[in-house]
């Protein structure tokens, strides 16, 4: 199986409570478009290289955003994270796909890195993880076809998801890469991404038509090194 039968799941907040623990260091409004970048870039980051991407959640603007941008919207239904996954994996397993999680809080991913964390799974045949940089969390999950694994994302949330894999056998790719790596919760987050890549919290925090980058294929280059 190729990238071509992969689909890729990212879950949404309505922006009205997304990222509340950033809330000490960035407004109400902020919170709200740098959510709506990151979606953007996550979104051109994820499709291609895989086949269908599925926003599940959010509201009107998210869905907007999501459909603007190629990838199908649902609403959740009010389920809790891990069901709503557990919603879309069993469709992707209906269609016959492979089902790929990714959150949508990367500010730094970029196509290659869903390309690599793909080709680690070679192709979606091997279940593959992407630690978080930072607390212990999952930033990516790749299920092959047929799998009973499914996420149980929360708090140490990686490594719960190696010890599933191992009661049922398997032992998972891990795929590390610093676009999947880091992802903002918290304000030292935000810190963090600004020692990584000066400025670019500003460009994500730039309304749309502020900053021709955010929220287009540009957005996703690397900047010029100095």
């Amino acid at each position: 199986m190729t990238a071509a039968g992969i689909a890729v799941v990212v879950p949404m907040k309505p922006l009205s409570s997304a990222k509340s623990r950033l809330s000490p260091a960035l407004s109400a409004d902020e919170r709200s478009t740098l959510s709506l970048s990151m979606l953007r870039r996550v979104l051109l980051a994820a499709g291609p290289p895989a086949e269908r991407v599925w926003v599940v959640g959010g509201d009107d603007l998210v869905r907007e955003v999501a459909t603007s941008l190629g990838a199908a919207w649902t609403a959740d239904q009010g389920a809790e994270l891990n069901a709503a996954l557990e919603v879309a994996f069993a469709r992707a397993a209906r269609e016959k796909l492979c089902a790929m999680y990714l959150p949508a809080d990367l500010p730094l991913v970029d196509a290659d890195d869903v390309r690599g964390m793909i080709d680690a799974s070679r192709g979606g045949q091997a279940l593959t993880l992407a630690p978080a940089s930072r607390d212990g969390g999952t930033n990516g999950i790749i299920v092959p076809l047929g799998s009973r694994f499914r996420p149980a994302l929360g708090q140490d949330s990686f490594e719960r998801h190696r010890d599933l894999a191992s009661r049922d056998g398997v032992e998972p790719v891990i795929f590390t890469s610093d676009g999947l790596g880091l992802d903002l919760d918290v304000p030292a987050d935000l810190e963090a991404l600004e020692r990584v890549r000066p400025g670019h919290l500003r460009e994500l925090l730039a309304r749309p038509g502020e900053n021709p980058t955010v929220g287009t294929a540009a957005d996703l280059k690397e900047p010029a090194q100095p």
